[in-house]
C-alpha cells in the first residue's frame, strides 16, 4: 500500500471513529459532600457564563492563532485547544467576532498509520469573546502555516483583483514570481478515492498568505508543509479537522497561525 493511500486511510478512520460522549450526574448527599474535582468545577462554570448568538454562517472563515502546541504523540482526546481571532470578521460594518476573542475546542483522537505516518482529530466548539460571553460554534481547520512563514501573496486586496480579472496562474492562486519558493497547501475536504487515484494529493496552491500573515478566505491546506494534508468537510454533520501527515509526528507551534472555518451546525438533539 503506498503512503497516499494510507495516509487517506488514516483520515477516513479518524473522521468514522469520531463521536460524542453522554454522561449523567448523580445527585450528591446533602451532609458531607465530597470536593468538587476541577472536570465539576470546568462545566459549572461554562454554565454559569453568560450565553450570546453569533450570526456566523456555514463556510464563514476566521483568521486566528494557535494558543499553546498541538503534538500528536503527546495531546490527549479532551485536551483543550484555543486559538486567538487575529482578525475582526466583520459583516456590513457589523463585528460579528472581535479580534482577541478565542476560539475554544478540543482534541477528539490521535492516531497513526504503522512508523511512518500520523493523525490528529481537533474539532471548535465554541468562541469566548473578551467580555466572558460565549456562543456555540461548530468548527475546523481550513489552512495553517507556521508562526515564522513566509508571506506567498503581496496583498489581499490585490490578490482578489487579480481573482476577480482571473489573472491567477492556472491550478495556482498564489501571485508571487514564479522563480519564488511556493508552499503547497493540502485539498480542502476529504476527497473520494476515485478522485484520489486520479488527481493525487495537495496539488497546486490554494489562497495565500499576506504580509500580515493573515490568509485569504479561500485559503486551504497546510502552508510550508508538504507532508501534512488537512481534511475539514463542510458537508451536513461535519466536526472538525483531521490532521494528516506522513511523518510520525504532527506538530503545531504556539502562534500557528490558522484559518478556521464555520461548519454546519450539530443537528438539535430529537425531543421524545
Amino acid at each position: 500500500m503506498t503512503n497516499k493511500h494510507k495516509v487517506i486511510g488514516v483520515a477516513l478512520l479518524a473522521m468514522a471513529l469520531a463521536g460524542g460522549t453522554m454522561g449523567q450526574n448523580n445527585n450528591l448527599p446533602k451532609t458531607n459532600p465530597p470536593k468538587a474535582n476541577s472536570d465539576k468545577q470546568n462545566s459549572e462554570a461554562q454554565q454559569q457564563t453568560p450565553t450570546v448568538t453569533i450570526p456566523l454562517s456555514t463556510g464563514t472563515a476566521i483568521n486566528a492563532t494557535l494558543l499553546g502546541t498541538l503534538d500528536s504523540e503527546k495531546s490527549k482526546p479532551g485536551d483543550i485547544v484555543n486559538a486567538i481571532v487575529s482578525e475582526s470578521v466583520v459583516y456590513q460594518r457589523s463585528v460579528l467576532l472581535p479580534k482577541g476573542s478565542r476560539i475554544v475546542g478540543h482534541v477528539v483522537r490521535t492516531g497513526a498509520d504503522g512508523e511512518q505516518s500520523a493523525a490528529l482529530f481537533v474539532e471548535f466548539d465554541r468562541a469566548v469573546l473578551k467580555s466572558g460571553e460565549t456562543a456555540a460554534l461548530n468548527a475546523g481547520i481550513q489552512a495553517l502555516a507556521p508562526a515564522e512563514a513566509q508571506p506567498t501573496i503581496q496583498s489581499r486586496e490585490k490578490y482578489e483583483e487579480n481573482r476577480m480579472a482571473g489573472n491567477l496562474r492556472s491550478g495556482s492562486s498564489v501571485e508571487l514570481p514564479e522563480n519564488s519558493t511556493q508552499v503547497r497547501p493540502s485539498t480542502y475536504t476529504v476527497p473520494r478515492r476515485t478522485e484520489v487515484a486520479s488527481s493525487g494529493l495537495g496539488q497546486g496552491v490554494e489562497g495565500g498568505l499576506d504580509r500580515k500573515r493573515l490568509f485569504t478566505p479561500d485559503s486551504k491546506g497546510a502552508f510550508s508543509d508538504p507532508n501534512l494534508r488537512v481534511f475539514t468537510p463542510v458537508s451536513e454533520g461535519s466536526h472538525g479537522t483531521v490532521l494528516v501527515g506522513t511523518k510520525p509526528n504532527i506538530h503545531l507551534e504556539n502562534g500557528t497561525h490558522l484559518l478556521i472555518v464555520v461548519q454546519p451546525p450539530a443537528p438539535s438533539p430529537e425531543v421524545r
